[in-house]
């Protein structure tokens, strides 16, 4: 039995609708669906040389993902990364206990 050397798979060329972006440290190309007419997706437009005119920026609330810098103003209104307001009911530290165990207010006992 001779032993094949293994061929890689779709290092060719990106597959049809996705990321033409090709990530060396996973030796593949980025799997991202591509807008139409689009030849990256939005993490990799950067990197298109087309799309220059636009930059990209990290999100200050999540630098996890990026916005183009036009955009930022609606984006912090819709990232679910923002701080989201808290309900009327809610309370700090409710549950939390006594801050002090020693002093036990006479009212409590």
């Amino acid at each position: 039995m001779a032993a094949s050397a293994p061929t890689p798979h779709g290092t060719d060329s990106p597959a049809e609708g996705r990321c033409g972006y090709y990530v060396e440290k996973k030796k593949r190309f980025c799997r991202m669906v591509v807008a139409a007419g689009k030849r990256f997706c939005g993490e990799h437009a950067g990197a298109a040389e087309e799309e220059n005119a636009r930059k990209r920026i990290l999100c200050p609330l999540d630098p996890k993902h990026t916005v183009y810098e036009d955009q930022l103003a609606k984006h912090l209104k819709k990232c679910n990364s923002r701080e989201k307001p808290k309900p009327d009911f809610f309370i700090q530290d409710i549950n939390a206990g006594l801050k002090d165990e020693t002093e036990i207010p006479e009212q409590l006992v």
